[in-house]
């Protein structure tokens, strides 16, 4: 590696994930496209395992686990799904079960990171995920991040990141990625392009052309 090389790879925070597994957890398939497509495809690209596992599937059982295999697959990840022979809500699993679950993710992929929902969020869902997910931290030290609340539709929620992950990179595989759920978007008339926008008002916010925030709930800096 050439000086200009490392001197590059030293200031991409994400390049510290390199050779390592990264957990991300989403409610439902979609919600880890719509929140933070972008920061997975990089994670990817850095040289993570990405590992994305998705807690229940409410409708569609088939499409809606075909549309998420093929997302992960553009944003370079793998995909687990904790209910895959029933469809279900998160809130249908007793709160020891849901724990559990993410425990024996954590105690097998033992990742260096998790990103996950944050607590703003309308869906009773993505709350329940959040704290199973809190609860994790338990078990090991891992960084842990949550990303924005996430919807096919506009919702209002207060949303303060800490941190914005620049996507300008990889901005299209997130758009693919959304775009294949057209199971929660073309079959009911919604468009993405509001997701576009709303990466690039974030870019705009640390002079970049896209961008994801994200929360800390804590991070280990060497």
């Amino acid at each position: 590696m050439s000086d200009k090389e490392l001197m590059t790879d030293r200031r991409d925070l994400l390049s510290k994930y390199a050779g390592t597994t990264v957990l991300a957890v989403g409610a439902h398939p979609d919600d880890l496209e719509l929140g933070i497509g972008g920061t997975l495809a990089r994670l990817s690209r850095a040289g993570a395992r990405v590992v994305m596992v998705i807690v229940s599937i409410p409708s569609n059982l088939r499409s809606r686990r075909n549309e998420a295999l093929a997302a992960a697959k553009i944003l370079g990840a793998e995909v687990r799904f904790l209910t895959p022979n029933k469809c279900s809500r998160v809130e249908d699993l007793k709160t020891h079960q849901l724990v559990g679950m993410i425990d024996a993710q954590v105690k097998e992929l033992k990742p260096e990171a998790m990103f996950t929902h944050c607590l703003a969020n309308l869906h009773l869902d993505h709350k329940l995920a959040y704290d199973a997910c809190m609860a994790s931290q338990r078990l090991r030290y891992f960084d842990l991040f949550c990303y924005c609340p996430t919807s096919c539709h506009n919702v209002s929620i207060a949303f303060n990141p800490h941190v914005y992950i620049d996507i300008s990179a990889t901005i299209e595989d997130k758009m693919r990625a959304i775009s294949v759920h057209s199971s929660q978007f073309d079959a009911r008339g919604l468009k993405t392009d509001r997701y576009r926008e709303a990466s690039n008002q974030s870019g705009k916010l640390v002079g970049v052309d896209y961008a994801e925030g994200v929360e800390i709930v804590r991070m280990k800096v060497n």
